[in-house]
This record gives C-alpha cells, sequence and structure tokens, in this order.
C-alpha cells in the first residue's frame, strides 16, 4: 500500500512539473516565434506599402529618393545607380532600392507634360491672307520639335479691326498650349496720291524728256507706293497734243490715275521773218495790256504798280518744272497767258510783258549754272525807285512761309539769302541798290506799306 502510494506521488508531481514548467515554456516559445514573425512580415508589408511601385517624373527632373516615397524609411539607399540615367530621354527604368537590407523594386518613368512656350509677335497688316502661323510666336521653348498652328482654324481676315488670335504649340508628345496674338487689320480701299502731274509743252524734235522729275506719291499706309508711266502714245516728232498716264499702286493693289497731255509744238523762230516775231510780241502786249487794266490803277506809282504785276504773277501762274526753252519770249508770255501755268522762263516772260507795258525797265537775269547739267533759272531786274531791284515772281516755300512767298525790289544780298540758287554773273549787269527797303514791303498781301521812301 505504501509503495502504491509512493508511485502515484512520484506520477503527481512529474505532471505537475510539466504542467506548470514545462508546458508554459513551450508555450511561451510559440507565442515568441509567432510574434517575431509577425513582426517581419507587418515591416515587410509597410515597407512594400510605402514605396511606389511605379512613379513618373518630368524630363529633366533630378532623380530622388522621395521621388518614390511618401515618407523615406531609415537606413533607404539607391541600389541602382541613378546617376547614369539621363532624365532628359524619355524612358523607363527599373530601380532597385535597398531599405535597410530588404530590397524594392520601383517602375521609373520619364514623362513630358510640360506644354511648350512662347512670346506673341503682334502683327499690323492689311485685309487678306492671314501669315503662317509660325511666323506669329517667338522665343519658343520646350524640350521636343514644337509645330504651330492657328487654333480654331486659319482666321478671316478680310475685315479691318483689332484681334487677338490664339495660335497653338503643340509638341512631339501632343502637349499643348494656346498664345494669343494681338492683330491690327487695316482694311484699305484708298489709292495712293499723286502730286506735281501737269501739261508739258515741249518743241518738236525733243529727244528726251524728264517725265517723273518733280513727281511725288504718298499713300496712307503703303510707305513705298509703286509708280509708273505710260507715255507709249507721246511722239515728241510730230506736232499734237498726246496723253501721259501716271499710275501709282499701294500695296494691296489699289490704284489712283492722272492723265495730263504732252503738247508738241513748233519751233518759234524756225524760218519765221522778223514780221512773224513782231506778230507774237504785239500779242503778248495785247494780253498783258489786258491784264493790267483790270489790276492797275492810274495813281499807282511805278513801285506800286511792278508789286501787283509780279503779285498776280505769282499768285495766277502755276509753276511746273518743264516747258519748252522759247526762243522767243512772246511766244512763252502768250502760253503761259493763255494756259496759266509754266516755268520760270514763262512766269519771266509774262512779268516783262506787263512791265513793258507800262514802260517800266526790266532786264531778264539768267542763273549761271556750275555744272553743265544744271538747269536755267530766269528772274527779273527791275529799275524802281530810281535803282535796280532783283524781282522774282516764281512760288517760294521754306519752313517760315508755309503759305509760299516771291521776291520783291531785293538787294543783291537779299535774293542770295532766298531759297532757290539765284547766282548770277554780277558784272554782266547793271550795278543793284544796296538798300533794303523789305520792312515796306508785303509780299503776301501785295501791298507797299505806308512810309516808302520815294524817290520819285
Amino acid at each position: 500500500m505504501s509503495g502504491k502510494k509512493v508511485g502515484k506521488k512520484k506520477r503527481f508531481s512529474i505532471l505537475k512539473f510539466l504542467g506548470i514548467v514545462v508546458l508554459p515554456l513551450i508555450a511561451g516559445g510559440f507565442v515568441g516565434a509567432y510574434a517575431a514573425y509577425y513582426f517581419y512580415t507587418d515591416t515587410i508589408a509597410y515597407i512594400d506599402h510605402s514605396c511606389l511601385s511605379e512613379v513618373s517624373i518630368e524630363y529633366g527632373h533630378p532623380i530622388t529618393l522621395d521621388c518614390f516615397f511618401m515618407k523615406i524609411p531609415p537606413n533607404t539607399r539607391f541600389i541602382t545607380n541613378v546617376d547614369l540615367i539621363d532624365p532628359g530621354m524619355l524612358a523607363s527604368y527599373d530601380i532597385a532600392i535597398d531599405c535597410g537590407g530588404h530590397v524594392v523594386h520601383s517602375i521609373l518613368n520619364v514623362v513630358d507634360r510640360t506644354a511648350p512656350t512662347g512670346k506673341p509677335v503682334p502683327v499690323a497688316m492689311y485685309t487678306g491672307e492671314a501669315p503662317a502661323p509660325e511666323s506669329l510666336v517667338t522665343d519658343i521653348f520646350d524640350m521636343t520639335a514644337v509645330t504651330c498652328s492657328y487654333d480654331g482654324g486659319t482666321p478671316d481676315l478680310s475685315k479691318g479691326g483689332k484681334y487677338e488670335i490664339g495660335v497653338k504649340l503643340t509638341d512631339s508628345n501632343g502637349n499643348s498650349s494656346v498664345v494669343g496674338v494681338p492683330f491690327n487689320v487695316i482694311e484699305d480701299n484708298e489709292g495712293p496720291a499723286i502730286y506735281g502731274p501737269h501739261d508739258i509743252d515741249v518743241m518738236v524734235g525733243t529727244e528726251t524728256i524728264s517725265y517723273r522729275e518733280g513727281i511725288m506719291v504718298t499713300d496712307n499706309y503703303a510707305e513705298n507706293p509703286e509708280l509708273s508711266i505710260d507715255n507709249s502714245k507721246v511722239n515728241l516728232s510730230i506736232v499734237g497734243d498726246y496723253p501721259l498716264v501716271y499710275r501709282a499702286t499701294d500695296d494691296v493693289g489699289n490704284t489712283t490715275e492722272i492723265t495730263v497731255y504732252v503738247h508738241v509744238i513748233p519751233i518759234a523762230n524756225a524760218g519765221q521773218s522778223s514780221e512773224v516775231t513782231q506778230a507774237y510780241v504785239e500779242d503778248a502786249y495785247r494780253m498783258a495790256r489786258e491784264i493790267n487794266a483790270q489790276i492797275l490803277d492810274e495813281d499807282d506809282t511805278d513801285v506800286e504798280k511792278a508789286m501787283k504785276i509780279f503779285y498776280w504773277v505769282h499768285k495766277n501762274i502755276a509753276f511746273i518744272l518743264r516747258t519748252p526753252s522759247y526762243e522767243n519770249w512772246a511766244v512763252a508770255a502768250i502760253n503761259t497767258f493763255t494756259k496759266r501755268y509754266s516755268s520760270c522762263y514763262g512766269t519771266w516772260s509774262v512779268c516783262k510783258a506787263m512791265l513793258d507795258v507800262e514802260g517800266i525797265e526790266n532786264i531778264c537775269v539768267v542763273r549761271e549754272r556750275k555744272n553743265s547739267w544744271d538747269n536755267f533759272h530766269y528772274w527779273a531786274l527791275v529799275r524802281l525807285n530810281g535803282e535796280w531791284y532783283h524781282c522774282d515772281a516764281q512760288k517760294y516755300f521754306n519752313d517760315y512761309t508755309p503759305k509760299g512767298y516771291f521776291c520783291f525790289m531785293m538787294t543783291d544780298a537779299e535774293i542770295k539769302n532766298a531759297p532757290t540758287d539765284h547766282n548770277f554773273a554780277k558784272d554782266e549787269y547793271p550795278e543793284r541798290s544796296t538798300t533794303s527797303v523789305q520792312k515796306y514791303i508785303n509780299v503776301y498781301s501785295g501791298k507797299i506799306l505806308s512810309g516808302f521812301p520815294y524817290n520819285e
């Protein structure tokens, strides 16, 4: 009995030891192992979750760890040598990363999502076709090739006005932007203006004429409108009247035409007798008397008569640059009285005719030419108040006299300072007055002012 009891006590003690000591130890080991496994797998899951499996960066952007993590884990480094990757090349790369001893992989895409940029080139143009869009944007920047096109299609520029027109910039990867270009569209329906065309008198047999001399063309928009001259119907070898057409065209095709006439006239003195020549002189004097009767008073002094004569010629005879060099001054006077235009020779001739019939002494003065190609210029020396003075009825303009004026009773010094070259051979003409009377003369009204010191 006692032996059996002892045996039961031993078995109980072994079981108690296993239950109290060994089993808890075994159970604790399983629990610790499970806890360690759980912590490991959770860490791996955290690392895999925080490293992005695929990322995209804009070309040119530096490759850094923060491209791949929302928050960079400790002890993280690149395994792939990213220094060898060119971020300016559009491509995809497999990137290996060491996260504290655990290797993860991510796909890196270098992409282009940036639209091109550029600056507008403002446009001022006439109505018509739209310019090439490539010409409307400057300083275009992008990493790839860029094409330009109108945003919304080619614009209609058939009407004048101010617009902002979009030009679309598109790169090779389809990124695009729109640049607004300001347009000032001019609707031009007005032809150029032609100044200076006039009828031309020329002696039969003249070889050439400068039809362009003295002609000016302007336009409200075009800087250099084109001028053409059609003289195809002019025949300088046969007496007659021939049309001469001046045609000016601007940049958009507006055209202005002016037709004048070339009067080819017979040579005045060719084969003429003295009786015929005298008939011209008498006719010129007849026409001069008719004008003088309208503008002169019986009690006028010679100074006042001369002033009225030169003032009338200045106001009523238009100046043109080229007329025939008449050998007979009377023919020139007749033509000038009749047509009311002439060069300086005709202007002088009518002054001579009008002065002659009043008995006022006058002499023709001819400019001394410096070169063979210089033009002649004609004006008068008139004996007034007992002395010789320069008088020139031709119209002159300068900055101080925009309305134009003429020369009357000037000394050598005064005529020298007048517009146009009045250089002349001084020894070939009577001695001129050196006494200025300009303060008593008003060429704009054609009046001799009170206080004029008459010596007559």
